[in-house]
């Protein structure tokens, strides 16, 4: 395939993404009640650029800043079954931001993420170490986002930068989050991935959105500089409310990467909150096939509504049993290292006092049968700093995904805090 039909075949995939969501649009009748929805979605899209002034406008809106941040705190201790030894350490991780939005130009907005670790130490033979040790003396930093968005006319809204998607609606496992460079972690408490370079184009559509992303992460690599047309990826995504659920497809692909097909769905379904993810990847070329999927839900139950029961299941075709295997758990995603996982959690909000909220939770790999149990208290005392205290345990055999670090049979107990500004 030479050049001019790589570039005219790229321009085809933007145009027939655009011109489906036109065609979507037109079809989908959603409620007055879906409608509204949408609405509150094209709110935050559009949140990230500051609406234009008129010429001579005496109420002018003036140019507006934004600075703030978020730091956790935290302490942990891995003990084995025996007791004979332990593992602790303690470090502070956080993410500082600045927001400028001028009127006519749009906004800047960029966040940096910090971390320091703070104590480390080791006691007793069975403890397990920390590989490679923890440097107490330097500071790790790194640009989370940086990017650039405005609006042409309240009709497309544009993001030019370093930046993290938000596509799914899944809590654990993300099967369609094809352009992020990390899985999100739904057990840290602040978010400290980053981002990926490239540009992103929303159309509202009324009763729709069409989003296109332009993925230019493989643009340099290794300090080499690669044609633009070969190396940048394409993602697009189509999102509505349709009867009460929001439905969205995504589509990805490039010269030099494999192409993927995304569904996902969340909604109301007889008082539960329930959504899901597909994805498949179709087998050509050197490439071999695989999909994955996700399904949970959540409830809230009692006459107060005090209680939560939720669940999330996953099946990953490419995962695989790796007991035993270090090295292939240590370079795979986790939670992506086996083919079938679940998870369940029940959550009490006022279960013993007013400022306490307790959480128990079980997370499992089916298909090494290894697991983690967790117990999570949330202090909130008057006049006084919340935090959490999780006691944990890892079992299932040595060797294994949620036994690789702590052990079998292992205890894990933490204390954090998070400090928003």
């Amino acid at each position: 395939m030479n050049d001019t039909i790589r570039r005219r075949a790229v321009a085809l995939v933007a145009a027939a993404l655009l011109s489906a969501g036109l065609a979507f649009a037109q079809e989908a009748e959603p409620q007055a009640a879906d409608a509204a929805a949408f609405d509150a979605a094209a709110f935050d899209a559009a949140a990230g650029s500051t609406p234009g002034r008129q010429p001579g406008s005496a109420s002018a809106a003036k140019t507006e800043y934004l600075v703030g941040g978020s730091v956790l705190v935290s302490a942990s201790a891995f003990a084995p079954s025996g007791l004979d030894g332990y593992a602790a350490s303690a470090s502070a991780a956080g993410e500082l931001f600045g927001k400028v939005s001028v009127p006519d130009y749009g906004s800047l907005f960029m966040s940096y993420n910090l971390s320091q670790a703070l104590f480390e130490g080791l006691y007793g033979t069975g403890a397990p170490a920390f590989a490679p040790p923890l440097d107490l003396a330097s500071p790790g930093y790194a640009l989370g986002e940086l990017y650039y968005s405005f609006d042409l006319g309240k009709l497309l809204f544009v993001r030019l930068g370093k930046q993290l998607l938000a596509w799914g609606p899944s809590r654990l496992w993300t099967p369609v989050d094809f352009v992020n460079r990390q899985r999100a972690d739904f057990f840290s408490s602040i978010d400290l991935r980053p981002g990926t370079p490239g540009l992103k184009l929303l159309l509202p559509l009324g009763k729709a959105n069409a989003t296109l992303f332009a993925d230019f992460s493989r643009l340099v690599s290794s300090g080499v500089v690669d044609d633009p047309i070969s190396a940048t990826r394409l993602a697009g995504r189509l999102d509505a409310a349709l009867g009460g659920f929001e439905l969205a497809i995504t589509g990805f692909g490039g010269e030099n990467a494999q192409a993927k097909a995304g569904f996902d769905f969340s909604g109301d379904l007889l008082g539960n909150a329930v959504y899901g993810e597909f994805a498949f990847a179709p087998s050509y070329s050197s490439y071999s096939d695989s999909y994955s999927a996700s399904i949970g839900f959540s409830r809230a139950v009692g006459d107060l509504k005090h209680w939560t029961i939720s669940g999330e299941a996953f099946y990953n075709s490419a995962g695989a049993d790796h007991t035993g295997d270090a090295f292939a758990m240590s370079t795979l995603s986790p939670l992506y290292i086996g083919e079938a996982y679940g998870y369940a959690s029940v959550a009490a909000k006022e279960l013993l006092s007013p400022d306490l909220a307790t959480s128990v939770s079980a997370l499992a790999n089916f298909s090494d049968l290894s697991y983690i149990l967790r117990l999570s208290e949330d202090f909130s005392f008057p006049r006084s700093v919340p935090f959490t205290l999780t006691l944990a345990f890892s079992g299932g055999g040595a060797g294994k995904e949620f036994t690789l670090i702590g052990g079998d049979n292992s205890f894990f107990l933490s204390a954090k805090t998070r400090i928003e500004f």
